[in-house]
C-alpha cells in the first residue's frame, strides 16, 4: 500500500509560497500523487498546525528547513512524533543539511535529513516506502539512497528495533537544470502570492558569509525551458516572481536573455525580482532596461561594505566604481526598484567603517536600503574563522552577531537604532520630502538616522507600535528639537505635508499641516469646475463633479521647490506653486500618488 506522504512549509508570511515542497512534490514521479503540500505561516499556533497534520493521518512528513522556521518546525515535529509514534518525519533545507548528524543527535523526532538536492533523493526514498521492505532488507536497500543521513535499524527475532547509529550515505550529484519538472501547475489559492523561480543552482562566488558558496558549480536552465517557464506566470498573470538564483546575472549572455523576453512579453502587470551582481551589468543591459515598463523588473544588490580590506576579508570580488556607475545608470531609467544590501559586523568593518559603507551606499541613491547584520551559518566559511576574528554570536537561529574584534555589542545595539529609523523613515517612501531636507542639517546621513535613533530610544519610542500618523507627529518634534521652534519652521510643515499627502488624502491630518486657507479652497473648486466640463489636468474621473473631486484629489501650495529637494537634496523657496496629488494613479515603484504641478486661476 502506497504510504501517505506530507510535505510542510512554514513561511514567514501568508504571501510568502514555498518552492523547495512544490519542487519535491513536482519532481516524485509516479509517486508525486502519494504527496499532499501542507503550507502554513509561523504566525499559526502551533496546536493548530499539530491538529492539522494530525488529521490527515500521514505515514510520512516532510519539513522544509530555514533560519526564520526551524525552532518552530523543530517543535511542531517533536510534538508529531509523540502522538504519532509510527510516523517517519524527514527534514531537508540549509538549516540541517550541513550538519545531519550533529542535527539528528539533537532531534530523536527526525527519522530521516536528506543533504542538499532533494529531487531524486525525495523520490528514491518514495520508492523506498512503497516497496515496502522489511527486516534488514530494509536498511540495505536505504543505504542505497544517496543523500540523506539515517539512524541504522537492526531487526532481532521478533522484529523489535535495536541500535540507533547514525548513517550518512554518499553525497547526491547535482541535477542538470533541464531535468526539474517545472513546480506550478494549478495557482488556486495562490492568488496575490509570490511565487518564487529558480533558473540557477551554485553561485561562482565564494562570499565567506553564505552557504551557496559552497557549491562552486554553476548549472544554468536551458532558455527554452525557462522560457515556456516564465510564459506560465505571464499567461497567469502573477503578481509578483521572485528569483531565487543567487547571482542571476552571473551568465551575462542568458541573464540579457531572459531580460528582453520579459520586456518582449510583458503582459502589464507581473514584476519580476532579481538578486544581481550590480557591478556585472553591461551598457547593453541599460539599453535594454530603458524600455521597459515602469515596475516590470526589480533589483536587489549585496553590497555588503565598501572597505576594500573587507571585501577581501569576505571572498567577495567587486568594483566599486563600476557599481555606483550602474547603480546610477539604473536609476536615471526611473522605472526600476534597486533595492542595496549592507551587512554589520563583516571583518575589519567597526562603526566607523560601517557609518563610510553606509553613506557611500545612500550616495547612489537606492530606492532602499536594507541594514543586515552578520550571521554565523553553519557549514559557512565564516564559521570557521569565527575565532580569528573574535566573532560572537547567538547559538539560536538566526546566529546573528553580537560582537567582533572591530564591533562592540553597545554598536551593534546603535546600529539596530539605525537600521530602525532607515525602515520607517527611508525604506517605505512615506518621508522622501522630509529626508531630503533635514539631511543638509547633519554632516552625513548616518549621523542623521543616529539622531533620530537616539531621539526615539531617549523617549522610549522604540520597539512600539506606532500608527502612519503619529510616525510623522514624531518627527515633526524631532525637528522643532533639532532646528528650533521659528528656523524653518513652515519649510519643515511644508515637507511633512508634502511627504503625508503623497501617499494618501488625510481627511483629519495632525495639527503641524496648516488648513488651507478659504480662498485657496475657492480656487481649487474653481479648478474641478473647469476639469469637469473640459478635463486637461486630471484623467479617469469621468462622470464626477467638484464636489466629489474635492474628495478625490488632494491640492496644496507649496514655496519650498519639492522638484528641485527630492531630485537634488537642494533647499529652494519659490513663489507659491501648487500641487495636485492624483491617488488614482500611482508610482509603480513606490505606490505613492501621481504628484505633479497645476496651475490654479482666481
Amino acid at each position: 500500500m502506497n504510504p501517505k506522504v506530507l510535505l510542510v512549509g512554514i513561511n514567514a508570511k501568508f504571501i510568502h509560497t514555498n518552492l523547495a515542497i512544490r519542487t519535491l512534490k513536482a519532481n516524485a514521479g509516479e509517486y508525486e500523487s502519494m504527496v499532499e503540500i501542507c503550507e502554513y505561516t509561523i504566525n499559526h499556533r502551533r496546536e493548530e498546525i499539530l491538529a492539522h497534520l494530525y488529521e490527515k493521518k500521514p505515514d510520512v512528513v516532510g519539513f522544509s528547513c530555514y533560519l526564520w522556521n526551524i525552532e518552530y518546525v523543530l517543535a511542531v515535529a517533536d510534538d508529531l512524533k509523540k502522538i504519532l509514534p509510527d510516523l517517519k518525519v524527514i527534514a531537508g533545507g540549509p538549516e540541517v543539511s550541513y550538519h545531519p548528524v550533529e542535527v539528528l543527535e539533537k532531534t530523536p523526532f527526525l527519522d530521516v535529513i536528506m543533504i542538499g538536492e532533494g529531487e531524486r533523493t525525495f523520490r528514491e526514498y518514495l520508492k523506498w516506502m512503497s516497496a515496502g521492505y522489511k527486516g534488514n532488507t530494509a536498511e540495505k536497500e536505504l543505504q542505497k539512497i544517496d543523500g540523506i543521513a539515517y539512524r541504522k535499524r537492526e531487526w532481532n527475532g521478533t522484529g523489535e528495533t535495536t541500535g540507533n547509529e547514525i548513517v550518512v550515505t554518499a553525497p547526491r550529484q547535482g541535477l542538470p537544470m533541464d531535468e526539474l519538472v517545472f513546480p506550478y501547475k494549478d495557482l488556486a489559492g495562490l492568488e496575490n502570492r509570490i511565487l518564487y523561480y529558480e533558473s540557477i543552482r551554485g553561485c561562482p562566488f565564494s562570499c565567506s558569509y553564505c552557504l551557496s558558496s559552497i557549491e562552486k558549480t554553476v548549472r544554468i536552465k536551458s532558455l527554452d525551458k525557462t522560457k515556456k517557464e516564465l510564459d506560465f506566470f505571464l499567461e497567469n498573470k502573477v503578481p509578483q516572481v521572485k528569483f531565487v538564483d543567487r547571482t542571476f546575472n552571473c551568465n551575462h549572455n542568458y541573464a540579457y536573455e531572459i531580460w528582453r523576453y520579459i520586456g518582449e512579453h510583458d503582459n502589464g502587470f507581473t514584476n519580476f525580482h532579481f538578486e544581481i551582481g550590480g557591478d556585472l551589468l553591461r551598457e547593453e543591459d541599460f539599453q535594454l532596461f530603458r524600455t521597459f515598463r515602469p515596475g516590470l523588473i526589480q533589483f536587489e544588490i549585496g553590497v555588503q561594505s565598501t572597505n576594500e580590506q573587507t571585501i577581501e576579508a569576505i571572498r567577495r570580488t567587486m568594483d566599486l566604481e563600476r557599481l555606483r556607475y550602474n547603480i546610477e545608470q539604473v536609476h536615471n531609467g526611473r522605472n526600476i526598484h534597486e533595492h542595496l544590501d549592507l551587512i554589520a559586523g563583516l571583518p575589519y568593518e567597526g562603526y566607523e567603517s560601517f557609518k563610510k559603507s553606509f553613506n557611500e551606499v545612500y550616495a547612489m541613491k537606492p530606492d532602499q536600503l536594507q541594514l543586515g547584520f552578520l550571521k554565523v551559518l553553519t557549514g559557512s566559511y565564516m564559521n570557521e574563522v569565527k575565532e580569528e576574528y573574535e566573532i560572537c554570536f547567538s547559538a539560536y537561529p538566526p546566529y546573528e552577531v553580537f560582537s567582533t574584534k572591530w564591533l562592540s555589542y553597545n554598536e551593534i545595539l546603535k546600529l539596530k537604532q539605525v537600521e530602525e529609523m532607515v525602515e520607517v523613515y527611508y525604506n517605505s517612501f512615506q518621508f522622501q520630502a522630509t529626508m531630503a531636507y533635514l539631511v543638509s542639517y547633519f554632516d552625513t546621513p548616518f549621523d542623521m538616522y543616529e539622531k533620530m535613533g537616539r531621539y526615539y530610544k531617549e523617549r522610549e519610542l522604540l520597539d512600539v507600535k506606532h500608527s502612519r500618523i503619529n510616525r510623522y507627529e514624531i518627527l515633526f518634534d524631532f525637528c522643532i528639537e533639532l532646528l528650533g521652534e521659528n528656523e524653518c519652521l513652515e519649510e519643515i510643515r511644508e515637507v511633512l505635508t508634502y511627504d503625508l499627502y503623497s501617499r494618501d488624502y488625510v481627511k483629519n491630518p495632525p495639527a503641524f499641516v496648516s488648513p488651507r486657507s478659504e480662498e485657496l479652497k475657492k480656487k481649487i473648486r474653481h479648478f474641478f469646475d473647469r476639469e469637469t466640463e473640459n478635463p486637461k489636468d486630471i484623467h479617469g474621473y469621468e462622470g464626477l463633479v467638484t464636489k466629489q473631486l474635492f474628495n478625490l484629489i488632494y491640492i496644496d501650495s507649496f514655496t519650498v521647490d519639492m522638484e528641485i529637494l527630492l531630485e537634488t537634496g537642494e533647499k529652494r523657496i519659490r513663489p507659491k506653486t501648487y500641487w495636485m496629488f492624483d491617488y488614482r494613479k500611482r508610482n509603480p515603484l513606490n505606490h505613492s500618488a501621481d504628484v505633479r504641478k497645476i496651475t490654479l486661476l482666481d
